[in-house]
């Protein structure tokens, strides 16, 4: 859109229909002690070339994740992009694209989000998913508000150590003046949940399992670590009473999920999980300082009518031509305020279509491809990185993409050390956990070369004052380094 200033008449024109004789009249309201009271200082004018060549190196002050060895992960991974999710997605019928309100002339936006509802659905293991959240710590609020919904007693939740420190510090802030409590379920030995002490904390507190109506974990967790979904099913039951009929009240359980590791871990629907969540940045979408990403959110056929949001059907209209159309509109846009399930409005769509492209691109072999190439660069990197002395694994669980070490110096400032060498690092997990003060949490994905791998070791050694890396002797595909 060009930018028309206004000019001298219209100012006139303007001030003249609202009864003010001058700019100054206009704000006499406003009180002098909080008026600039000069001219307000900007630069001077500069031409076309100059403001881009400034621009240009404002940008370059700029640290990515791809123009250099990154181990930087915690939630927002570099992944490779096909270039078609970049040219698919601007075309104009997606990216101006807003609710489908009037059905009979958004067949194609209805039918690219039906078509993601599905994918994520299958992904997930689960029977449904709605149109999207906002992101991962977003869409886990609103699976919580749908558990003490759907549960109808208790007030308490119970959310794993492990679940990413801002879903959590999200969910604190959204329950702060809401009956819900919030309890934090401590990491056990190796970095993952204890389903015994699970089992023990529901029946210690409170009413026993009674008063909790819901329990998230988030698997890979946090720290990279794979939780036992089915051991920790099994102690809600057990917690429960262990009938059919005592576990059917069990807690619900919410697993947030990294959709890429659906593709080789068993899918939350699988153990038994009743909703599940996560961030969809890692489908199609670039990190770019931390977003824009999308949620998503999958659930179980008999939650159908509690689901926030909006979910998209299939239909035929009275020619039996196939048709699109909002079969639920829970949202309070749609319908009377105290009926709806949520007042999150809008779906990110753009977001979750770049995710519906990058499923679609790849198909299930390319993502669970993606899903192993990550999993070995992350084994074979802490392999790598604890050879180097002084470093110690931090957990011993089974992990898929991300792990955490203990260095012998403060991890933050090893951070800055290795910045300096051209390497970015993996997470100072004292950023979080304020007394974590030596450990790292290291990241890896499917665009993890083996150079990379050397290139940080090397460096490590070289921060941490050990000898020299040996040459790299193993590879991780085709004999390609």
């Amino acid at each position: 859109m060009p930018y028309v200033p206004h000019t001298a008449e219209d100012v006139r024109e303007m001030l003249a229909s609202i009864g003010a004789s001058s700019l100054e009249d206009l704000f006499r309201s406003v009180p002098g002690d909080v008026r600039l009271g000069e001219p307000l200082r900007v630069p001077p004018a500069r031409t076309e070339s100059e403001i881009v060549a400034w621009m240009g190196g404002l940008a370059a002050r700029n640290r990515r994740v791809d123009d250099r060895p990154s181990f930087l992960g915690a939630g927002v991974y570099n992944r490779f992009i096909p270039s078609a999710v970049d040219s698919l997605s601007s075309r104009g019928e997606f990216n101006t694209a807003y609710t489908p309100y009037q059905p009979e002339v958004s067949q194609g936006t209805l039918q690219a989000i039906f078509e993601y509802q599905s994918m994520i659905a299958r992904l997930a293991g689960m029977e449904i998913a709605n149109a999207s959240m906002y992101e991962g710590a977003t869409a886990l609020v609103e699976a919580i508000l749908m558990a003490y919904t759907v549960h109808g007693a208790g007030s308490r939740v119970l959310i794993a150590e492990g679940v990413h420190p801002e879903y959590r510090r999200v969910a604190e802030t959204y329950f702060r003046h809401h009956p819900i409590r919030i309890e934090t379920i401590p990491l056990g030995v190796g970095g993952v949940i204890d389903p015994g002490a699970l089992q023990e904390r529901l029946n210690a507190a409170g009413d026993g399992p009674a008063d909790v109506f819901a329990v998230v974990i988030q698997n890979p967790n946090f720290f990279g670590c794979i939780e036992d979904g089915p051991a920790v099913e099994a102690a809600l039951k057990g917690a429960a009473g262990g009938s059919e009929d005592a576990a059917a009240h069990r807690p619900l359980l919410i697993a947030a999920v990294d959709p890429i590791s659906l593709a080789l871990l068993a899918p939350p629907g699988s153990y038994g999980a009743d909703i599940a969540v996560g961030d969809g940045q890692s489908l199609g979408n670039e990190p770019s300082f931390g977003g824009p990403t999308f949620g998503f959110f999958a659930t179980r056929m008999a939650h159908v009518r509690k689901v926030p949001g909006r979910i998209v059907g299939e239909t035929k209209d009275r020619e039996g031509r196939r048709g699109y159309v909002l079969t639920f509109q829970t949202r309070e846009q749609h319908i009377r305020r105290e009926r709806a399930t949520s007042n999150i409005c809008t779906n990110q769509g753009l977001c979750c279509l770049r995710g519906a492209m990058y499923m679609t691109l790849l198909g299930e072999r390319g993502v669970r491809q993606v899903a192993e190439r990550s999993c070995r660069a992350a084994h074979f990197a802490r392999r790598r990185v604890l050879e180097v002395p002084g470093i110690k694994a931090a957990f011993d669980a089974p992990f898929f993409q991300e792990f955490v070490v203990t260095l012998p110096r403060p991890a933050a400032e090893v951070y800055r050390a290795l910045a300096q060498k051209g390497i970015q690092g993996g997470l100072p997990l004292d950023r979080y956990f304020p007394r974590r003060t030596h450990e790292m949490l290291l990241s890896t994905t499917e665009m993890t070369r083996l150079g990379d791998v050397d290139a940080l070791v090397a460096a490590l050694r070289e921060v941490l004052g050990t000898q020299k890396s040996a040459p790299l002797a193993p590879v991780l595909e085709g004999g390609r380094r």
